[in-house]
């Protein structure tokens, strides 16, 4: 029998690591590194909010994975509330950070900001109209006589838009009164994002575009050195492999929160190794793993209804070998709901999901014109080669398992 105590006497083993919360993707550095410009970009956001003539403006910030989008946004929003402190204006200005991989529905993201601002609140998190939850935050922005500004982090993973619409026409509305606001600051890894929203939306939220552009190796370099100098023994990684690695994330498309996992990985490689200083070896082996974890998790994050409609392309892309329709996904996907005992979303949800599958890269198609019969529709195949891997991190969901084996008929257009 195990003791009780015991089970937390860990073998003895070189420390390399000394604070890993240093390498989390959620650790804001004092300093960013790099990003001066866009930090300027972000606070002139809040140029007329801090002399209390306006509020906050809506932007759309997008680049590609690990350039500092989110960090900078916190970054900036942090030293936004230390300037309030000191200079207040006439109302209260609190900021919120949502992950809309994990907060996608209208209601879940009225919650979460209701839960934020009364985290006692009775209210429950779901099974009460849009309307009333609506009522209740802009009850409490009153009240509290707070103004919000909203980090919606991967935007497009939003199910639906409306909410953004009734933020920006809340105060024309006479929802929010005297000087309180909701504003968005939306982050997208594709630019295509907005060509996803409606017209009014866009004319309504007014967004200001950034984009981040990737860092090259020397910046990298640079963040990556002060990190290790934060989170590493001293002298476990030397300059010259800090500085490959740097040059390799960089050639990957200069994503920062990968390069650290990467070394994260090393570090522990080179503790289970007994050594106190990390090889290449070590460096080669944890890019390797921190690749494949990386598709794996990159799915498992997705919404419940991604992952099936990304099942369902998978399937027919297995079956056909070649290119598919939308209109075989919606079918295929409508099988695979039912066969999970899961209601199916409608068609037009379906082909938003499928947008923003291509947004994160998963897939890629082209608009095509099938003739008459089925006019202008897309075409639809898949952009990685990790197929078993995405499989894996689809099937990790346990209430998908039964659609690993399941691979129903159906008529494809046109026989194909």
């Amino acid at each position: 029998m195990l003791d009780d105590i015991s089970i937390f006497d860990f073998p003895e083993e070189t420390q390399i690591i000394l604070n890993a919360e240093v390498l989390s993707p959620d650790y804001i550095p004092l300093r960013i590194i790099g990003r001066d410009e866009q930090i300027l970009q972000v606070a002139s956001l809040m140029r007329y909010l801090t002399k209390g003539r306006g509020r906050a403006e809506n932007a759309l910030i997008f680049g590609p994975p690990g350039c500092g989008k989110t960090v900078v946004s916190k970054h900036v929003l942090n030293l936004l509330m230390e300037k309030l402190a000191k200079n207040p204006i006439s109302i209260n200005v609190d900021w919120v950070y949502l992950h809309c991989k994990k907060v996608y529905t209208n209601t879940a993201v009225l919650y979460a900001l209701i839960k934020h601002l009364d985290p006692h609140t009775k209210v429950p998190s779901c099974g009460r109209s849009l309307d009333y939850y609506y009522d209740v935050l802009f009850r409490l922005m009153n009240d509290k006589n707070t103004a919000l500004i909203v980090i919606l982090d991967e935007i497009d993973f939003l199910r639906s838009d409306n909410v953004l619409y009734n933020f920006s026409r809340a105060v024309a509305n006479e929802e929010l009164h005297d000087g309180r606001f909701i504003s968005i600051i939306g982050l997208s890894n594709s630019t295509k994002y907005e060509e996803t929203l409606d017209t009014r939306i866009i004319s309504s939220m007014g967004f200001t575009k950034f984009r981040f552009p990737s860092y090259y190796a020397d910046p990298i370099f640079h963040i990556l050195k002060d990190r290790i100098d934060l989170a590493f023994a001293p002298n476990s990684l030397s300059e010259e492999l800090l500085m490959e690695c740097s040059e390799d994330a960089a050639n990957a498309g200069g994503d920062i929160r990968k390069a650290l996992c990467v070394l994260k990985e090393a570090a522990e490689l080179a503790e289970g190794d007994g050594i106190s200083e990390i090889s290449k070896d070590h460096l080669t082996m944890a890019e390797e793993k921190v690749h494949i974890e990386e598709i794996i998790n990159s799915v498992i994050g997705l919404p419940r209804h991604h992952k099936i409609v990304l099942a369902s392309i998978i399937k027919l892309v297995e079956r056909t070998k070649h290119s598919v329709y939308t209109g075989e996904v919606v079918k295929m996907y409508k099988l695979l709901c039912e066969h999970v005992d899961i209601k199916p979303l409608d068609d037009s949800m379906v082909s938003k999901s499928i947008s923003t599958l291509e947004m994160q890269s998963f897939i890629h198609f082209v608009k095509v014109n099938i003739g008459n019969r089925g006019g202008i529709t897309r075409s639809i195949s898949l952009r990685t080669t990790d197929i078993d891997k995405i499989k894996e991190g689809i099937y990790d969901d346990f209430n998908l398992e039964d659609l690993r084996d399941y691979s129903p008929y159906i008529q494809l257009e046109g026989d194909r």
